[in-house]
């Protein structure tokens, strides 16, 4: 900055700091003694010798003293302090020029704010947040070229890449809001019973998005998704209480079918997209959550049924006193049984064998009031006989002992067991047996497809029989079995019937 000397004939008690400038006026400057004089405008600094003592100069005016502006390579400033400042010259352009003085002053901002080197070698969440504050600022277009700039820059994969999880939840939002990103609103969940959740928002995934942006984009959408699928699992698990809580059938019924979650599926990802096979192979297939619901009611329903749950491990014991007279064998037993829940049971049975030849036919009448036949063969090794329920059992005595196995299983109720026998003889035509074995109950594909069924005459389906108000004793057999399998039982329909 040129100086010019205090001139002599100046009145020395004057205080005007306006001194004109020595080129605009055509005048020479004088400089102090402490150098030669020049002409015109000085080209440099001017030096006071070592020890001198300044001489009395007054600086032509320049306009106020600006704060220093931070450099970055290249020579780019910042602009004022709190970035994006801008010159008097150029707001004086307005418009379209100033927008795009102010858009150079923000990227310059940023730009400094992202730079790293050995002594400042971290973008710190601070610094995230200043970029995020200079882009709010920022109208649409100019966040759209933006983002362009930056990526150009290397700056945004930088700047996306030493996000938290929040600062990038608030990223997508920004860009969502400024029109850079389109966000598509969740599906909206039927009213329900247990409040089943809404699908979720997710954000489209655009090709034309940078490659930094897509990964973001997915990664967030991955997370929606998967917290939707736990928001569902945490409905099914209040639907399967109150299942399990239902007094009787129509309670079930009037909870209704579970719900079914949203197929959800990324916005945006199709074949011709960049990342379409990585992206994909990510999306993994989430199977369907209602699984647990509807064994909740398969469950409650054969409890309300006094039938064994599918998959029900029971331990039992059973003993039959025998007597033999002319031929036909006299029969009373007990079995006792316990489930690994804990369910305790007990009944007797009382019949009669006859045998002829190899074959046997006996006829057994229960306690519960149910009667059966069955009809067997001795092979003097072993023993097979099937009864009118379906459960085939085939016995095996170990020669020259009292001990012997068994098994048996019946396709139609799904269950399957064995176990060891004892038989000792308390008199000449008598004898004890003891029977100690486990069953397991399974569960057939078809009880599977019955409890998930909304037809006409399944648990969740309109029931014709129940609307017509037809006893149970008038609905035919083979429909009886059908309900039967659902959970119905003459008792529960008569209070079905009771209740319309």
């Amino acid at each position: 900055m040129s100086t010019v000397s205090r001139r002599e004939s100046h009145n020395p008690a004057s205080t005007d700091p306006r001194v004109p400038d020595a080129e605009s006026h055509g005048i020479a400057s004088r400089v102090s003694a402490s150098g030669p004089a020049r002409t015109g405008r000085s080209t440099g600094k001017q030096e006071t010798p070592a020890g001198a003592v300044p001489g009395n100069q007054v600086e032509m005016y320049r306009g106020p003293v600006e704060r220093p502006r931070a450099q970055v390579p290249g020579g780019a400033s910042t602009g004022t302090e709190g970035g994006g400042g801008l010159t008097a010259g150029q707001l004086a352009l307005g418009g379209r020029a100033a927008d795009a003085a102010r858009a150079d002053a923000a990227y310059a901002d940023i730009q400094a704010t992202l730079h790293t080197d050995w002594k400042d070698w971290a973008v710190t969440d601070a610094d995230v947040r200043r970029v995020h504050e200079q882009l709010e600022k920022l109208p649409p277009a100019d966040y759209r070229r933006m983002m362009e700039r930056m990526e150009q820059g290397g700056l945004l994969g930088k700047y996306l890449k030493q996000m938290s999880p929040e600062a990038g939840e608030a990223f997508l939002s920004q860009a969502v809001s400024k029109g850079y990103v389109t966000r598509e609103p969740g599906k909206k969940a039927e009213p329900a019973p247990c409040n089943p959740p809404d699908g979720p928002a997710l954000d489209k995934n655009d090709a034309n998005l940078p490659d930094s942006v897509r990964q973001l984009v997915h990664e967030k959408n991955s997370e929606a998704r998967k917290a939707y699928y736990d928001a569902h699992h945490a409905y099914v698990r209040r639907y399967s209480e109150q299942v399990m809580q239902a007094k009787d059938l129509p309670a079930i019924r009037d909870l209704g079918e579970p719900v079914a979650p949203f197929t959800v599926s990324e916005p945006g990802v199709i074949s011709s997209h960049p990342d379409y096979s990585s992206f994909r192979s990510s999306w993994a297939r989430v199977p369907d959550t209602r699984v647990q619901a509807y064994k909740a009611v398969s469950n409650r329903s054969r409890d309300l049924a006094d039938v064994q749950r599918a998959g029900t491990l029971k331990l039992k014991q059973e003993t039959e006193l025998s007597v033999e007279r002319e031929g036909v064998t006299l029969k009373m037993s007990r079995e006792t049984s316990v489930t690994q829940y804990g369910k305790m049971d007990g009944s007797s049975k009382a019949g009669a064998e006859a045998s002829l030849g190899h074959r046997k036919t006996a006829v057994e009448l229960e306690s519960s009031g149910a009667a059966k036949t069955s009809n067997g063969v001795d092979f003097g090794v072993g023993k097979a006989s099937i009864d009118s329920e379906g459960t085939v059992r085939m016995e095996l005595p170990i020669p020259g002992t009292d001990y012997g196995a068994y098994s048996e299983f019946n396709y139609e109720k799904g269950t399957f067991g064995g176990g060891v026998s004892v038989e000792k003889e308390v008199s000449k035509d008598s004898k004890v047996k003891r029977e100690y074995g486990v069953t397991m109950q399974g569960s057939r594909l078809e009880r599977a497809q019955d409890v998930a069924s909304m037809m006409p005459g399944t648990l969740f389906g309109p029931l014709p029989e129940l609307e017509q108000g037809l006893a149970w004793k008038d609905i035919p057999a083979e429909r009886r079995a059908r309900m039967e399998r659902d959970g119905w039982t003459p008792r529960q329909w008569e209070a079905a019937l009771g209740a319309r």
